[in-house]
């Protein structure tokens, strides 16, 4: 995705691309120049949806495995490479276990979507979330999106 570089005064594509919502409420997309680093905004219009922003090429690298040394080790032992088997080890897991990874205080599964994945609706979305049901239900409709998307 493109947006004008304040810094190298030219449109740049952007790396790091995040849907963000502005204080007014409108909709944009936040990220870094490919060239110089500056931080970038590209804005939308009102009742634009920002996650639009998407592009195929973001929505198969969420949905890719991720590298070996940043797979999620759950505490019954599962280990999880994409968020497909995130979406089946939420169905599948007990209630203890899910209890082990959210609490009041911290949110591993949200956690891990944000700084590995990269998708920050779906882990905001789940940061939200305090049920197994509910946050298995996420990530499987993120899924779907995502493969049906942009």
């Amino acid at each position: 995705m493109q947006a004008y570089c304040l810094k190298c005064r030219t449109k740049r594509e952007m790396k790091n691309v995040r849907s963000i919502t502005m204080k007014n409420e409108r909709p944009a997309v936040q990220g870094v120049c490919s060239v110089c680093g500056t931080k970038m905004y590209r804005i939308g219009k009102k009742g634009d949806r920002a996650v639009g922003a998407v592009t195929k090429a973001v929505s198969k690298s969420w949905l890719a495995n991720v590298p070996e040394d940043k797979v999620f080790w759950c505490h019954d032992g599962r280990v999880m490479k994409n968020l497909e088997e995130l979406s089946a080890g939420l169905q599948e897991m007990v209630e203890e276990t899910f209890r082990y990874h959210v609490t009041e205080q911290r949110n591993d599964f949200s956690k891990w979507v944000r700084d590995v994945i990269g998708d920050y609706e779906l882990s905001t979305e789940l940061q939200n979330t305090g049920a197994k049901e509910q946050a298995a239900k996420l990530v499987a409709d993120r899924i779907a999106w995502l493969k049906g998307g942009d």
